[in-house]
């Protein structure tokens, strides 16, 4: 009777951890589509948003601007894949890098900067996104007929940083 029971309970143990392969299938109101569509727009107007960068050089008079190109080229060269700003703001000139979405992040780097820029610091400034998801669609028009017209694979929208 003991095997019975264990081979039952294992069974429906089993039963109860099969998947479907992976998908969802989401039925949805088709205003979400309109909401989301509407967030595409706003995006692609301001593709900004509050976070922070780390300011490596500030300087105004006649050769500032020469002075920031320089200082542009020198840091390109240390830090290839860090985005660098030149920001203008009367009367000095700036150079702002990074686009750190939380203080958190810039801490981070600033400990790296902080030994080759001796006056950096951190600040608040306008940030580019560092992924840009909302102006790609990654969603064919045979993919949405494969999985119907009122339903929604949500594998398609997984996004890996």
């Amino acid at each position: 009777m003991r095997y019975i029971l264990a081979i039952f309970f294992s069974f429906i143990s089993l039963l109860s951890f099969s998947q479907n392969e992976g998908y969802l299938i989401l039925d949805q109101d088709q205003r979400i589509e309109q909401l989301i569509q509407r967030q595409k727009e706003i995006h692609v107007a301001d593709s900004t948003i509050d976070g922070f960068r780390i300011q490596i050089f500030m300087e105004s008079g006649n050769h500032a601007v020469e002075l920031a190109n320089a200082a542009m080229e020198e840091f390109k060269e240390k830090y290839p894949d860090t985005p660098i700003y030149l920001v203008f703001g009367q009367p000095y000139y700036r150079l702002r890098v990074g686009d750190y979405r939380t203080r958190l992040e810039a801490e981070k780097a600033f400990q790296t900067l902080s030994k080759d820029y001796k006056k950096a610091f951190i600040t608040s400034d306008r940030i580019n996104l560092p992924y840009n998801i909302f102006c790609s669609s990654e969603i064919e028009e045979e993919e949405l007929e494969l999985i119907g017209n009122d339903s929604i694979n949500m594998e398609i929208y997984y996004y890996e940083e």
